[in-house]
């Protein structure tokens, strides 16, 4: 067998194009249920038996679950997972999106996609938290990470037997859950690429679709010197064969031919050229939202505990990536206003607004050329005094205080090269009393959320001097889209 991986790919696509083995074969699927099908029945089974049985329920379902963001990635690596775990492995599953039911209106990309794998314009199919309230503790002890790799505090909150059983992520491994099967936490451009390379020879085509989009749109269509990975082409071109776009693309002998394996082919197909184009042009268009829905959309939070100041008392905060500069939509008072509303909601003492976006102009009538613009990025903090920091000022802990070690941390790493933000400045007058914020343009406009988010631990969590520790990733792991045409990317 050739050692190169991308000949190896192509003997296989050619020996799946041309034969099919009579004697042991992999698990398949034994249900030919669509995709919509069989979510809508996960759903129905799972929230019955809970009414029904809610011992027996908790102890029978995996409740498999992607990152708060609810992007793209995660809902097509959860859906997939619950299908294999279900299907294939005949294990009860369900999907679960950590996202309230009106919340997925958000992402208009999602919604496409989610049109395209076949489910109803509602997606009345999934299974939200809008779903779930009623169920306390939380109505399963199985779980099954996709896309992240820590389960939520609130899902093991009165639920002792809560437990991990799966992991499958593309994060910064934390160390957790070492006892999972699969434990699959590795670099690549998306997380679906990892769930592509755990589903069988056969696989409903609209699932196949579904999880392509996902990895098209985390890699920007697999271009070259981004940041797919061969894990992210190897997927990518395996599941394009099953999707419904397969008449559209060349076979898989043509793609990957065993003389001369070409590993950009995909990439220079013109159906994959414009199935991304769709998915980032819906992603990019956040023009219809308020400053408060864009802060939801593509959110995550975190617990820290400041082992450094009197009590070690634990403190929210929330990162926010927005595909849009502050300029277009933060304003006049208007983040100030969403965002405290937001924090307080949240019960957040931290709030990070991480902007990505393209200087491009949109094309003109008569313009010849598409001018090709610069990838972009700013952050915005804001610190409140409450509701952590009110109990613990008398101790020396102020929101003053914590935001000159936010800010010292910040302006010391060269992983993000921040610069103070010259253009655009905070209303104090719209922010509670001692609260304190900041906005900042960003050097390095290939630091994502990946590279901040641990960056923030550092500096909130390092019980001495703060000394940013570096988090860029590697070249050939994690490159960024900082010449892209689009914005597109946001984690």
């Amino acid at each position: 067998m050739p050692r190169n991986p991308l000949r190896r790919l192509s003997v296989a696509l050619r020996l799946t194009e041309a034969y099919q083995p009579s004697g042991q074969a992999p698990p398949t699927p034994t249900s030919s249920t669509s995709l919509s099908t069989f979510l809508r029945n996960a759903k129905s089974n799972f929230l019955k038996d809970v009414k029904e049985d809610p011992a027996k329920a908790a102890e029978a379902w995996t409740v498999v679950m992607g990152n708060e963001a609810g992007d793209l990635d995660t809902l097509a690596s959860s859906i997939a997972y619950s299908w294999i775990l279900s299907e294939v492995h005949k294990k009860p599953a369900v999907p679960l999106v950590q996202a309230e039911r009106p919340d997925l209106s958000l992402r208009a990309e999602n919604l496409y996609a989610l049109k395209l794998a076949g489910l109803s314009d509602n997606q009345e199919e999934l299974l939200t938290l809008t779903e779930i309230p009623e169920f306390k503790p939380f109505p399963a002890h199985k779980f099954a990470l996709v896309d992240h790799n820590r389960l939520n505090d609130v899902f093991t909150q009165d639920n002792p037997h809560a437990q991990v059983d799966a992991v499958i992520d593309h994060h910064a491994d934390e160390g957790l859950y070492r006892d999972a099967n699969p434990r699959t936490i590795g670099p690549c451009g998306s997380c679906s690429s990892h769930v592509g390379g755990l589903c069988p020879p056969e696989i409903p085509a609209e699932l196949a679709t579904l999880l392509l989009m996902a990895i098209l749109i985390d890699t920007d269509g697999l271009r070259p010197g981004g940041k797919a990975t061969q894990v992210d082409r190897d997927s990518a071109l395996s599941l394009a064969p099953k999707s419904t776009i397969a008449n559209k693309i060349p076979p898989p002998s043509a793609l990957a031919p065993i003389d001369h394996p070409n590993p950009d082919a995909l990439y220079e197909a013109q159906a994959i050229k414009d199935l991304t184009k769709s998915l980032q042009d819906k992603k990019s268009d956040v023009s219809h939202l308020t400053a408060l829905d864009l802060l939801r959309r593509d959110y995550k939070e975190y617990s820290y505990k400041l082992g450094w100041a009197t009590g070690q008392p634990t403190i929210k905060a929330g990162l926010s990536t927005v595909p849009s500069p502050l300029k277009a939509w933060a304003t006049e008072g208007r983040l100030e206003k969403e965002g405290v509303e937001w924090m307080q909601r949240r019960g957040l003492t931290i709030l990070g607004v991480l902007t990505s976006y393209n200087t491009a102009k949109k094309n003109v009538v008569g313009q010849k050329k598409k001018e090709k613009g610069k990838h972009k990025r700013e952050m915005a903090w804001i610190i409140l005094e409450e509701p952590v920091l009110a109990k613990t000022a008398n101790d020396g802990l102020t929101s003053e205080g914590l935001a000159r070690r936010l800010w010292k941390g910040l302006e010391a790493s060269k992983d993000i090269d921040v610069k103070i933000h010259k253009k655009f400045s905070f209303k104090t007058v719209k922010l509670p009393e001692n609260s304190k914020a900041r906005a900042y343009k960003q050097g390095n406009a290939s630091a994502t959320r990946k590279v901040t988010a641990p960056l923030l631990k550092d500096i909130l969590e390092n019980s001495g001097s703060v000394v940013p520790a570096t988090n860029t990733p590697k070249a050939d792991e994690a490159k960024t889209d900082a010449q892209a045409p689009l914005p597109a990317h946001s984690t």
